[in-house]
């Protein structure tokens, strides 16, 4: 080495090869300043410290991801998205009638969900949605700070996505492990499913409150509307639901309700979704809320049958979770006529049974009131007095005062007044004696005293005036709830649609189906099946059997000594099939029973559709052995559809959540006997209505043929009318659950029939009129209605009687005046 490489020039330096330039050389290290050793030192050692906490956190990351990535649910379940929905039960004419669910949720593609709807839920929700990758960093952070100065949980920072992996993948628990679990599955979900994917799933699936799952149940909830037709404020307040549905509910905290609307209009403006102008047109609309109610059901008797069989079919799951969709053969009209009729009825009849008494007592006297929230729980509901005390509404209350012509009630609140005129069937209830000849009440304090506990119906009346200045009292009348029952089922004979069915009173209280599930005597309402299987025998309409007294002496325990009677304790000789069941003559029942065997018309009544036990003996003539009501309309059915007999359907079809026909009912006709012979008894019971114990509905006819038949049974325990056209056959059945005896001569004409009546006088209003058509081998002849035999006379006793041809009489009378004469003998009585 020569020696200018030991001494080296200062412009020359090992550490700057190749000749470095002046500006470019650095003294060695130990030559350096401290303050830039030492940042050199602390840049090193943060680079090496953040390359090891890199490594070290993307260890601890991948650790964590493996261990709470584990048995992770899959997010491909989302693609076969399939959430709780509602079934929803429709009438015949796609009315919808009932709802069922675990979760009331009515899916829509997000095509139909508004615009505006959208937008707001991520305006509020999860404003940088369509930017993100499943987790909102900038909202996670805000809300950590938010919580960290407030020192506890004040605002939550959790994307739409991770919303929607919360509540379909995992539970609500609030721990770190469900955070971490929830943010890995929001991250793939973002990954495998589209923006538009995932708000629509979102839209349909959050809880609103009230019930209300997903935007469209919502806004029916509290809107009474589909979610197109919602306006600015109202989707406002729907959007702001989710963050806490019970405390934000409008129906139950009005005030926090609108408080958030507020907050919700606000964040819609901020992020131009609305203008300023209709941020403060919408804070100052009104919340106009649909009225609050359960689950819909219009026709609580039908629809809980429907869903009997739903249930049985498909199971509780497939009834209530996978929204099918029900449609059945109901005429939510018909229903509506039906159990008004039913109710009005059993309330007249009730009341002409006169007053059972006040509920209790409360010695007012002495200072003492009683409880009224708990004598009214329902008022508990309404924020102000006048949105409850409206018409109609029943209330229980204390009489003040009972006066000749007023009886004053105390409710609580406000007072009421009842006139006399109001209750004047308010006498006392005594089932021994006929209601119909009981005095009326002429004086309140007749029935009340001062501290009695009973229950009101306001009416819709004027107020009365009080007896303080400018004092008003509620028009009140005077109600109890019957304890007489009744039911009603009317269906299509042709088809065997049922199309209305009333099991009871009041179906909110009393789940009882009386149409279907109760077993009664149907009396007389029984005997059109016997002289039915008669007619099969041979027998015709004119066939004679003598009414007269006869008494059961043979060793048959069970009628040894028996003596039956005609209602009217009375025998009237010969009789014609046709006055005999115009009349309902018990002896010539039994006696036409004998004759053709009751073990015989017992396998007969089978291919009418009666399933439970017939008593095959001779109490099968007064109607002993127990149907339904449903049995028995459907019996009549088949003689009103020329003796085809259709079993009872319900419903339809059902379709499932796809809209995909999964059932569709199998209408199976049964020839159960011969058109001549139904028509005959078709014709035959007519006469009930035009000249026997029907004969009360003749002015509601206005010459409608109607055929029907009356029953009642022993003490009028039971009380029954059947009436049908070939197009329509509807029956009722009055009576006791206990069962007891209803009143003194409360038969089916005058319990049954008025109910009949009041709905069938709605139902003829929009049917044509139709009679019954002759089939082809019947044949009409003169015949004296009493001797049954042919003439060619004329006079009331002479009338056009109808035969199977070939079995018409051939005798001709020859003594007409010695015949009557000697049917007087037994028209006197014995």
């Amino acid at each position: 080495m020569d020696n200018n490489q030991k001494n080296p020039s200062p412009l020359y330096s090992p550490r700057s090869p190749g000749g470095a330039t002046p500006h470019q050389w650095e003294p060695p290290m130990e030559e350096r300043p401290f303050w830039r050793r030492f940042l050199s030192v602390m840049v090193k050692l943060t680079l090496a410290f953040s390359l090891l906490g890199a490594a070290v956190g993307g260890v601890v990351g991948y650790t964590f991801y493996v261990k709470y990535s584990k048995d992770l649910p899959d997010i491909e379940s989302l693609r076969y998205y399939k959430p709780s929905l509602v079934t929803r039960i429709y009438d015949t004419n796609d009315q919808l009638a009932a709802e069922y669910f675990v979760e009331r949720r009515i899916l829509l593609p997000l095509d139909a969900i508004p615009v505006l709807l959208r937008q707001t839920t991520i305006a509020v929700e999860d404003t940088s949605f369509y930017e993100h990758f499943g987790l909102n960093i900038e909202g996670i952070l805000r809300a950590a700070w938010a919580n960290y100065r407030a020192g506890r949980v004040v605002q939550g920072g959790s994307s739409i996505t991770q919303q929607l992996a919360k509540v379909l993948l995992l539970s609500s628990e609030r721990t770190y492990v469900r955070k971490i679990r929830e943010a890995i599955l929001s991250i793939r979900i973002d990954r495998a499913y589209t923006k538009e994917e995932i708000l629509e799933i979102y839209l349909n699936h959050i809880y609103y409150g009230e019930g209300a799952y997903g935007v469209e149940a919502a806004a029916q909830t509290y809107f009474a509307k589909s979610v197109q037709d919602l306006n600015v404020a109202e989707v406002a307040m729907i959007v702001g639901m989710p963050k806490a549905p019970s405390t934000n509910s409008p129906y139950s905290n009005l005030g926090k309700a609108v408080e958030r609307r507020g907050h919700v209009l606000n964040r819609m403006m901020v992020t131009n979704v609305i203008t300023k102008e209709q941020m403060e047109e919408a804070l100052s609309s009104p919340i106009k809320l649909a009225p609050r109610k359960g689950p819909l059901n219009k026709s609580p008797w039908f629809s809980e049958h429907v869903r009997r069989i739903l249930e049985k079919k498909f199971s509780a799951h497939g009834l209530y979770r996978e929204g099918l969709t029900v449609r059945t053969t109901l005429d939510l009209r018909w229903q509506k006529w039906a159990d008004e009729a039913v109710r009005s009825g059993l309330e007249d009849a009730d009341r002409r049974l006169g007053y059972r008494g006040p509920a209790g007592y409360v010695d007012i006297e002495k200072g003492r009131r009683p409880d009224f929230a708990a004598l009214n729980p329902e008022r508990a509901e309404f924020d102000e007095p006048h949105e409850f005390y409206t018409p109609g509404r029943i209330l229980t209350g204390v009489t003040l005062k009972a006066q000749n012509d007023m009886a004053m009630v105390d409710l609580g609140e406000t007072k009421g007044a009842i006139s006399v005129k109001s209750m004047s069937w308010a006498h006392p209830f005594n089932p021994d004696v006929d209601a119909r000849w009981a005095k009326k009440v002429r004086k309140t304090s007749d029935v009340f005293k001062p501290g009695d506990i009973i229950q009101v119906r306001i009416l819709e009346e004027d107020p009365l005036p009080g007896e303080e200045p400018g004092q008003t009292l509620l028009p009140l009348e005077l109600y109890q709830k019957p304890d007489v029952q009744g039911a009603l089922m009317s269906i299509d004979p042709k088809t065997g649609h049922v199309k209305a069915m009333i099991g009871g009173y009041d179906a909110e209280t009393d789940k009882f189906n009386r149409a279907v599930q109760a077993y009664r005597q149907p009396g007389s309402s029984f005997k059109p099946i016997i002289y039915t299987a008669a007619l099969t025998k041979g027998y015709t309409p004119a066939s004679v059997v003598i009414d007269s007294p006869i008494i059961f002496n043979r060793a048959i325990t069970e009628f040894k000594g028996w003596k039956p009677m005609n209602f009217e304790q009375k025998f009237y000789g010969p009789t014609t099939l046709r006055t005999a069941i115009t009349h309902s003559r018990n002896i010539v029942t039994i006696k036409l029973l004998e004759k053709i065997s009751p073990s015989f018309v017992a396998e007969f009544a089978r291919k009418f559709g009666f399933s439970g036990p017939l008593d095959s003996n001779l109490s099968l003539a007064l109607g002993s052995s127990t149907v339904t009501l449903e049995e028995l309309v459907f019996a009549y059915g088949t003689l009103a559809n020329q003796g085809t007999r259709m079993e009872p359907i319900y419903i339809k079809s059902i379709e499932n959540r796809d809209g995909e026909v999964i059932f569709k009912a199998d209408v199976t006709p049964h020839e159960s006997l011969s058109p001549a012979v139904a028509f005959q008894v078709a014709d035959m019971m007519k006469s009930v209505v035009q000249n026997g114990t029907g004969r009360s509905l003749k002015p509601m006819l206005g010459g409608r043929p109607l055929a029907g038949k009356t029953g009642t049974t022993n003490d009028c325990i039971d009380a029954w009318f059947v009436g049908y056209t070939p197009d329509v056959v509807t029956g009722v059945w009055t009576g006791r659950d206990d069962p007891a005896p209803i009143g003194r001569r409360e038969t089916g004409a005058r319990m049954a029939i008025p109910i009949w009546r009041d709905f069938m006088k709605k139902v003829f209003a929009e049917m044509p009129v139709n009679d019954f058509p002759p089939p082809p081998d019947v044949v009409f002849a003169r015949i004296n209605e009493e001797t049954g035999n042919l003439t060619k006379a004329s006079g009331e006793n002479v009338i056009f009687e109808v035969f199977t041809d070939g079995a018409q009489p051939t005798q001709f009378d020859t003594d007409a005046a010695s015949v009557e004469s000697a049917a007087s003998d037994y028209k006197r009585g014995f």
